[in-house]
């Protein structure tokens, strides 16, 4: 045996393990190795998030569980009336409960003649097949109890269900969400689905605050000039869209008529085009009434000129005697 045996051996054995591990990514020629990207198996969708489908008719034959642990279905949840769909878990430590409570925050600053159960439904749907109506009846109670309008209680559902209809439902309206076995939670998106009484998707709504009344909120952006860039997003506007104009106030139609809903900054920004035409309507009526204001004071300043003007009184021609 040489004195060199054991180095050779060493070398043998490290180009071994070499051999052994994953071929490593080579570097391009900016020296930079690029990131491996393991294959995705058929079907994975990466990530929770949401896949926008409006015009989508909803499965309202769908059996869920009420908080009584009563059968219910889509359809009676949503009552013929335009609903906003809010899919949560119960159990969930914090981001479901920060959804409810900006919808809170919002519908309580919709005006009393705008509520839940008189205007439009709540369908809270549970995520998770495991929860059932004990934990449903509980956050009824409690956001029920905040909102303080009577006749809630038919309008604001929080329901169960089975793995198969909760998912029919959720991809239906193309929300996607994940389990994480570590965390032992659900990974979701923050998103508010408006739905029209007959069943179908008509906005999404994301984020943590929706607008109640149609107003800018704080957090706004700006052009160079100063002029706001983010149009206003609010609820009641689309529910009374979804409606059809049906539930809403002259000024709430229009409203609709002056704003459009802008599918970029998901909200409604001014429609310029019914603006100058509805400010156009406006003046010409404005001059048709000036015309027909001045055209009355005209008329009467005339009949009381002639009232007040005297008769001529005609004197008698004398007659002429015939001396000459």
């Amino acid at each position: 045996m040489t004195v060199g045996s054991p180095i050779r051996q060493g070398l043998l054995f490290g180009l071994a393990v070499l051999v052994a591990l994953p071929a490593l990514a080579r570097a391009g020629n900016d020296g930079v190795v690029p990131r491996h990207t393991p294959p995705e198996p058929p079907g994975y969708r990466p990530n929770a998030g949401v896949d926008e489908k409006i015009g989508a008719q909803l499965p309202l034959d769908l059996t869920f569980r009420d908080e009584e642990e009563q059968p219910i279905t889509l359809r009676e949840a949503i009552n013929n009336k335009p609903t906003i769909l809010v899919p949560v878990y119960y159990r969930c430590p914090m981001l479901c409960n920060e959804i409810l409570n900006g919808l809170l925050t919002a519908i309580r600053q919709m005006p009393r003649s705008y509520s839940v159960g008189e205007q439009f439904s709540i369908v809270t749907i549970s995520m998770d097949p495991k929860e059932h109506g004990d934990l449903a009846k509980a956050k009824k109670k409690a956001y029920l109890s905040e909102y303080g309008r009577p006749g809630a209680e038919r309008g604001w559902r929080f329901l169960t269900g089975t793995k198969d209809n909760i998912g029919a439902l959720l991809d239906a309206v193309g929300y996607r969400f994940e389990f994480d076995k570590m965390l032992k939670e659900y990974n979701h998106p923050s998103a508010l689905i408006i739905v029209s009484p007959q069943g179908k998707v008509t906005r999404y709504f994301y984020g943590l605050k929706y607008d109640g009344e149609f107003e800018l909120d704080a957090d706004v952006s700006t052009d160079r000039q100063g002029q706001v860039t983010r149009p206003t997003t609010t609820l009641r506007l689309s529910l009374i869209e979804a409606n059809d104009g049906q539930g809403g106030s002259l000024l709430d139609k229009i409203t609709l008529l002056c704003y459009r809903y802008d599918a970029l900054h998901k909200g409604y920004a001014l429609n310029v085009l019914w603006a100058v035409r509805i400010g156009g309507i406006i003046t010409l009526l404005a001059v048709v009434i000036g015309v027909i204001v001045a055209f009355r004071r005209e008329w009467r300043h005339g009949t009381v000129t002639t009232a007040q003007t005297p008769a001529t009184t005609t004197l008698p021609t004398p007659e002429l005697g015939g001396q000459l």
